[in-house]
């Protein structure tokens, strides 16, 4: 079964040229926000955090069970 993100008004982004469902996350070891978003085109998701940046992967994404390494997923998006 597909997991279902549910993202809250507050906290969502307008989409930009390349990525949707965009919305923002806390960091667990600072003050800072990070977005996290799907590509439009290649449907893999994204985060805008440093480990994201570098490798490709990150605890923010794995934490919403999307997959890492820019692999197309295409979970159930929910805005409330």
């Amino acid at each position: 079964m597909l997991p279902t993100i549910r993202i809250t008004k507050a906290l969502a982004l307008p989409d930009n040229d390349q990525w949707q469902f965009r919305f923002n996350v806390e960091s667990a070891s600072s003050n800072r926000l990070y977005t996290i978003s799907q590509h439009k085109v290649k449907k893999h998701w994204g985060c805008s955090c440093p480990g994201w940046k570098a490798h490709r992967t990150c605890k923010h994404l794995q934490a919403l069970s999307l997959p890492c390494f820019e692999r197309p997923f295409e979970p159930t998006i929910i805005i409330e």
